[in-house]
């Protein structure tokens, strides 16, 4: 009984402090000491063991087996490459090309948001890159507001979870799964998904005729050369990774030496610029590492008052099987991701669900146990995109109104994001009944490593 008021509490705590808006990082460090507190006062530990939070923070921290090292270099990369420009001249370029293509501007904001939006790192800095380029030739075109911004926010929310994401990494790091066999397990979905949202876009505009960009509507050899480098940079980390030619860190810091030849290529390689992506830099990484932290003092708390436990024996409580216990954890995901970034959620919530996550046995259905992690970890990430697209509080949505030009309110991007999250529904629904979707890729990674997994 006094574990499940202390959990109560200590949930309750927490929501509290992070609706009431102090930093997320303070309330859970604050919030785990005060359950720490709680654990000795109910006799669980002493005041003696006090140094397991500095034990445990300093252990994960320092994990060999989690490269934390490449998180600000990825964040470093993606700021880069928006302070390049290279986004403006991609949709020039991807304009062009897709010319006689039904809906041109919409699938051409989707295809951005898969090639340079992963690098941004967060759904708000991918959905402003985007939307930065995106918004004024649609408009311009005719599009209804509705479609501009739904598209806007659906290309930022693409890039959220398409290699090499730092999602992946941080969903790689909870299943305890190689990043590899993360990057290449959302490739086949990520692609469905552009693929179906693009023939939605070319059914419902195919009587759209796209205006021209501008006199820039033919790109010039140096746009292109420029993008195709862009393109090659971003694609080179999960390929290296993937190929076992370099650790996710090696890769990252290659990857940043390319953004910044590319932004010199550009002729956008100024002081002022370079620090500017430097402070942003620093000051997203903090963020980061701050949630860190303060989400393993607040892990260490709740196991102490074993809060975990507690809530594995509430869902086991329902009597419901497998699959209908699967839907209900995927369905606290994508409601969880209206309030809350998917740090916050992958870092502080999800380990609080994760036993019930772990007692799930889908090794029958998907072929092995390993695989089904894989299977699993991919389903999450797509949830929390989706979470993202869902009015009313879906993060993207709020950031595409943001930088959104006058004329397109919230509630027209609401009523655009509406036939996309059914697209997305459906497709989890697709990939959890056919988890070869999602396993393919990584088994023939393993298959080609002669990994001992397979064994």
């Amino acid at each position: 009984m006094e574990t499940e008021i202390l959990t109560i509490a200590m949930l309750g705590l927490l929501g509290i402090g992070v609706f009431s808006g102090f930093p997320v990082a303070l309330v859970l460090t604050a919030t785990g000491f005060l359950a720490f507190v709680a654990a000795v006062v109910i006799g669980v530990t002493d005041f003696g063991h006090l140094g397991l939070i500095y034990l445990r923070v300093r252990g994960m921290l320092t994990n060999e087996g989690v490269q934390f090292t490449s998180v600000p270099l990825l964040i470093f990369l993606g700021l880069v490459l928006n302070a390049s420009g290279v986004a403006a001249t991609l949709f020039q370029t991807l304009g062009h090309v897709l010319k006689s293509v039904p809906g041109r501007y919409a699938i051409a904001t989707l295809l951005i948001g898969l090639i340079l939006a992963p690098a941004a790192g967060v759904i708000g800095a991918s959905v402003v890159t985007v939307a930065l380029v995106a918004y004024g030739p649609m408009l311009r075109s005719g599009y209804a507001p509705s479609t501009a911004g739904s598209a806007v926010a659906a290309s930022g929310a693409l890039g959220v979870v398409f290699p090499p994401a730092v999602l992946l990494f941080f969903v790689a790091n909870v299943f305890q799964l190689r990043i590899a066999l993360m990057y290449t397990a959302l490739v086949i979905p990520v692609l469905l998904l552009v693929l179906f949202f693009s023939l939605f876009y070319a059914v419902t505009l195919r009587n759209r005729v796209d205006v021209a960009l501008s006199d820039m509507e033919k790109p010039t050899i140096r746009d292109v050369l420029s993008v195709i480098i862009a393109i090659g940079v971003i694609a080179a980390i999960p390929l290296s990774i993937v190929g076992g030619i370099a650790t996710l860190s090696e890769a990252a810091g290659i990857g940043v030496f390319g953004g910044l030849l590319v932004m010199a290529f550009r002729g956008r390689m100024t002081f002022a610029r370079l620090n500017r992506t430097i402070v942003q830099t620093a000051s997203m990484t903090s963020m980061v590492f701050f949630i860190v932290v303060g989400a393993s003092i607040f892990s260490l708390g709740f196991n102490l008052i074993e809060g975990r436990e507690v809530l594995l024996e509430w869902i086991n409580g329902f009597d419901l099987g497998r699959w209908m216990t699967l839907a209900l954890l995927l369905g606290i995901i994508l409601v969880l991701g209206f309030v809350f970034d998917w740090i916050e959620i992958l870092l502080v919530f999800f380990p609080i669900l994760l036993p019930a996550f772990g007692q799930l046995d889908f090794s029958d259905h998907v072929g092995s146990d390993y695989f089904s992690k894989i299977w699993l970890a991919g389903l999450i990430a797509l949830a929390l995109q989706t979470s993202f697209l869902t009015p009313p509080f879906g993060y993207a949505l709020f950031f595409a109104k943001m930088a959104a030009p006058p004329g397109v309110n919230l509630a027209d991007i609401y009523r655009g994001a509406g036939p996309l999250v059914i697209i997305e529904i459906l497709l989890i629904a697709v990939l959890a009944l056919w988890p070869e979707l999602i396993t393919w890729l990584p088994e023939l990674v393993l298959s080609k490593s002669d990994s001992p997994l397979l064994n």
